[in-house]
């Protein structure tokens, strides 16, 4: 059992923490990945990829590059909130609990899950959840549907927050500060977007949020946030009036998820091996700027090979 002597806490983490078993805990480790980073990459890329031919609840790709935008501005919010609050974690938030019955394989990539380092207020997976899964909710069409999309974000962001609680990493507090923040930044950047349709005013808000994490020093997240923002606009501005609102075909949606594929393995590759500073941002803006042009990129390679075809034939 946890001794709680922050302030923050109020005992829940305590009752939540202390009374779940290894499974439970195991459960929650792998439901709070539902807002973990590579996650949310993974799930913002492939959407504005696919686009409207994403199944069922397709957009086109100016809002869906708004919600990648969000990814982007909740990576550097949470760089600056948690440098400035300063505050830490539950005691043994970096112990992992006992996986002796989980195969040695998959036993520490379970316990990187379960456990966090690092500052603890706000909550960075609560705050990316509202704002992320929010957007969503907020973009995708407008039907006598919408309220089961924004019930789905809801349930995504209440399980994540109480997976948060569960493992405890995050005081009550932490995770409420996150989501009501989350909302404050998702209703402001909602409007500023003009409802999602200027990506564009978004990315400047992530480069903007980046520098200012700068003046709390040049690490390697603070310096991968700016890189990201300004290599994602920089791109998002050459290829504006190119890039196709919806895809054409399947073959299309394939090329670019090849190429949002290499730019999210460049991207990985950057956070495993945490290079010089320089590196970090000139990689760090050419994976964002990959992503963001992928879907030009399909396309031209799909019409490269007709050509050849044609060619060929």
């Amino acid at each position: 059992m946890w001794t709680l002597s922050d302030g923050r806490g109020v005992g829940l983490t305590d009752a939540l923490h202390g009374s779940a078993h290894e499974p439970v805990v195991v459960l929650f480790a792998l439901l709070t990945q539902l807002s973990d980073v590579w996650f949310l990459f993974v799930l913002c890329g492939v959407y504005y990829v696919a686009g409207e031919r994403f199944p069922r609840w397709g957009i086109e790709r100016r809002r869906g590059l708004f919600v990648f935008g969000l990814l982007l501005t909740y990576i550097a919010l949470i760089g600056v909130l948690k440098q400035f609050f300063v505050l830490p974690r539950p005691p043994g938030a970096s112990s992992p609990p006992d996986l002796e019955w989980i195969p040695l394989v998959a036993r520490g990539v379970v316990a990187d899950m379960a456990t966090a380092t690092g500052y603890g207020f706000p909550s960075g997976h609560a705050l990316g959840s509202t704002l992320v899964w929010g957007g969503f909710a907020l973009v995708v069409g407008r039907d006598r549907r919408s309220r089961a999309r924004f019930a789905l974000a809801g349930v995504v962001i209440a399980v994540v927050s109480l997976a948060r609680l569960v493992l405890g990493v995050h005081y009550l507090v932490d995770v409420v500060a996150g989501v009501l923040i989350g909302l404050l930044a998702l209703g402001a950047l909602y409007g500023i977007a003009a409802g999602g349709t200027e990506p564009a005013r978004v990315l400047v808000v992530a480069v903007g949020i980046g520098t200012l994490g700068l003046g709390y020093g040049l690490t390697f997240e603070s310096v991968a946030a700016v890189g990201s923002g300004v290599g994602a606009w920089l791109v998002w501005r050459a290829v504006t009036a190119t890039t196709s609102a919806s895809p054409s075909s399947r073959r299309e949606v394939a090329a670019a998820l090849v190429v949002f594929g290499l730019a999210g393995s460049l991207f990985a590759l950057l956070y495993a091996l945490e290079p010089p500073l320089s590196t970090t941002f000139f990689g760090a803006a050419v994976a964002a700027g990959g992503v963001v042009g992928a879907p030009l990129i399909g396309e031209r390679l799909v019409e490269r090979t007709r050509t050849i075809q044609t060619n060929a034939s």
